[in-house]
């Protein structure tokens, strides 16, 4: 008995972080999701799986993935792509933010710099959720990366996001690379706004023979205002 207790380790917590979290606006719960990866990070397992940190926290896969979410964008947690030594990129978690936040308060007496919480990233938080709700399960940590990239890399307008995914459910198409054709085939006709979304549709429809008796094809997206 007590030798499997000594195998099993132990995770430790830095004192200053346990009694200041709250003051990084931390709840409890993430938290303790903060512990759960860091005990996997710690024994070398950098994908941790969500649904059996769920089952260790009494609680479903969805509510761990929200509050990782949460985290990412209070600015505690980033994901990054990480080689393995079997050359694969794999997403893991990366809790620098955390600790240059609780550093930035101790420096400070105590005090913190407000953390940009804009629009930006709200909306963000919104593509997350709409993506898990179309998909019915939470992305992977490797979708999650692909969505930052989206954003943060390839600089997509997040309202763009939102309609190929709109295009992508009404097609029955349930993939990230599927999205992704998508946004790259609007970069290429340089479609930056919803509106010449729009406009490329109108187009695309006014060229289809036979509209006018309704033998023509179907339209490739259903335009939805995000507005509604």
């Amino acid at each position: 008995m007590w030798q499997a207790l000594l195998a099993a380790g132990s995770t430790n917590i830095n004192n200053l972080l346990l009694h200041h979290y709250h003051d990084l606006g931390m709840s409890t719960s993430q938290l303790m999701v903060y512990l759960e990866l860091t005990s996997y990070i710690d024994q070398g397992v950098r994908e941790p799986s969500l649904a059996l940190i769920a089952k260790h926290l009494g609680t479903d896969e969805q509510q761990v993935g929200s509050l990782i979410h949460e985290m990412i964008t209070q600015h505690l947690l980033a994901q990054r792509l990480e080689t393995q030594p079997s050359g694969k990129q794999a997403a893991v978690y990366d809790f620098s933010l955390l600790w240059e936040r609780l550093a930035q308060f101790i420096e400070q007496g105590g005090h913190l710099t407000p953390v940009a919480t804009d629009d930006q990233a709200l909306t963000r938080e919104k593509i997350f959720q709409q993506i898990q709700v179309e998909f019915g399960r939470t992305p992977s940590p490797f979708e999650l990366e692909y969505i930052n990239q989206w954003i943060d890399q390839d600089h997509y307008p997040l309202e763009l996001i939102q309609l190929a995914l709109k295009e992508a459910v009404v097609n029955g198409k349930y993939t990230l690379k599927y999205i992704d054709r998508i946004l790259l085939r609007w970069q290429q006709q340089n479609i930056t706004t919803p509106a010449q979304v729009r406009a490329e549709q109108r187009r695309f429809e006014q060229q289809q023979p036979g509209t006018d008796d309704g033998d023509g094809p179907v339209p490739p997206i259903e335009i939805i205002k995000l507005n509604e």
